[in-house]
């Protein structure tokens, strides 16, 4: 499979740095200038609204460069918003919107990170495979599912009326949930599909082994507003400039809005540099055989969704079928003469 794209997409770089580190990251010049020069957003990870966040905000909005509030939760709470959390998300946003306006900082839009509070159970070999049959088979007696969705309804429609546009970081198969139009997935996994202005699909290298990281981005890229690549880990050797360009390049050809994690790795390795001088026409194949093989996994998930949306319905209009077919073999058979009545009348 090959890609192109023409284009420079509207980047967004994902920024986890706080006080001290961030401030030191952002006052560099040759940070801030390209960042102002090519329009590249910053998405702060907001855990804390404290005087470090505020400054490097101040010091984006100088510049004019589109900063997002990436509202996350203390790592001690799981840092990602699910069904379990839900009432901290409008509180959340609360606090945030007040320290936004009692520093007269300007954000672009607020972003909501939706992630399943997986347990270490679902990575034990077939146990977690046991965990995760065991969470579908209980999934539709999920009941935070009907109050956390409102709930979070309810927030990005505050949000809205604020001015912000909002942005939903979702895994993957949020996709293909709604393609069937079921809710299977989000009460298995404890997440809640939010219609936002943006969605952006994390295809980040922790998100699949790195042999399929590409093909899926490939597989879902067509039926995303908005793709996330690179590595939110630490480490000079999570983030190769040739998986980063090869994913960018590959992200563009599917959409035009790339979240890029994360700034303080791009900056550490050279790679914003690299990322601005980019020729986005350049042609990327994607590997045929992990590209085979997600898109056929993608279609078993679909093939199982549809049947656990339709499956009842199927059977019912199935015994019924079954019934009339057999009404009618019996009508057949009562119908045909016996042999002494076939006797009697050649007689």
């Amino acid at each position: 499979m090959i890609s192109t794209s023409h284009e420079e997409p509207q980047l967004f770089f994902f920024c986890e740095l706080s006080g001290a580190a961030l401030l030191r990251l952002l006052d560099r010049p040759d940070v801030l200038n390209l960042l102002a020069a090519r329009a590249y957003g910053v998405a702060l990870a907001l855990s804390a609204f404290d005087d470090g966040h505020a400054a490097a905000t101040r010091l984006l909005n100088t510049h004019d460069i589109p900063v997002v509030a990436w509202l996350t939760l203390p790592a001690d709470e799981g840092l990602a918003f699910n069904l379990q959390n839900y009432p901290r998300a409008a509180a959340c946003y609360q606090a945030f919107h007040a320290w936004a306006q009692a520093n007269g900082l300007r954000f672009v839009a607020v972003g909501f990170d939706m992630e399943p509070p997986l347990s270490d159970a679902l990575f034990a070999g077939w146990g977690g495979a046991r965990e995760i049959v065991r969470r579908i088979w209980l999934a539709r007696d999920n009941a935070l599912f009907p109050a956390a969705r409102a709930a979070y309804l309810e927030v990005m429609a505050v949000a809205r009326r604020d001015g912000y546009e909002v942005h939903a970081y979702q895994i993957p198969l949020i996709a293909d949930d709604r393609r069937v139009g079921t809710t299977l997935l989000q009460r298995a996994l404890d997440i809640v599909d939010l219609p936002a202005d943006i969605e952006v699909l994390m295809c980040l290298s922790e998100t699949a082994p790195e042999w399929f990281g590409s093909a899926l981005i490939a597989v879902y890229g067509p039926s995303a507003d908005a793709l996330a690549v690179g590595s939110s880990g630490s480490g000079d050797a999570i983030l190769h400039w040739d998986a980063l360009r090869h994913n960018l390049l590959l992200a563009a050809a599917c959409t035009d809005i790339i979240y890029v994690a994360t700034l303080e790795q791009c900056v550490a390795n050279g790679h914003l540099e690299r990322i601005a001088a980019l020729d986005w026409g350049t042609p990327v194949r994607v590997a045929p055989l992990p590209y085979m093989v997600l898109w056929s996994a993608r279609l078993v998930v679909l093939i199982a969704l549809i049947i656990a949306r339709y499956g009842k319905t199927v059977l019912a209009w199935l015994g019924w079928v079954i019934a009339l077919l057999l009404w009618l073999r019996r009508r057949y058979a009562t119908a045909q003469p016996t042999p002494g009545e076939c006797q009697r009348s050649d007689d």
